[in-house]
C-alpha cells in the first residue's frame, strides 16, 4: 500500500483527512467495478455476478482470518462488505431494492 506523502517525504502516519480521501477513492473504484461486474442485463452474466459476490465475501472472511482480526473488527468488515454490495446492487436495480 502506498505511504502517505507530506512535503515530498514518506510518513508512516496518515492524517484522518488523507485516510478519508483514500477511502472515498477506494469506495468509488469498488462501486464502479462492482456495477460493471454485477450488471446482469444479459442473462448469461447472472451466474458470473453471483460468483463475484460469493468470492468477495469469501475473500473478506479469509483476509480477516489471515490478519487475525478481533471479532469486532471482523464483524465490522462483514457489515461493510454487505453495505458496499447492497449499494452496488441498488444502483443497478433501484426498483428491486
Amino acid at each position: 500500500m502506498p505511504l502517505a506523502r507530506r512535503d515530498g517525504k514518506n510518513n508512516t502516519a496518515a492524517s484522518l483527512a488523507e485516510i478519508e480521501g483514500r477511502m472515498l477513492v477506494l469506495e468509488v473504484v469498488a462501486m464502479t467495478s462492482l456495477a460493471m461486474v454485477l450488471d446482469t442485463s444479459e442473462p448469461e452474466k447472472a451466474d458470473i455476478g453471483r460468483g463475484v459476490l460469493y468470492l468477495i465475501r469469501e475473500a473478506v472472511e479469509n483476509k480477516c482470518a489471515e490478519m487475525d482480526l478481533s471479532e469486532d473488527a471482523t464483524s465490522t468488515a462483514r457489515e461493510y462488505v454487505d453495505e458496499l454490495l447492497n449499494t452496488a446492487m441498488h444502483s443497478l436495480f433501484p426498483e428491486r431494492h
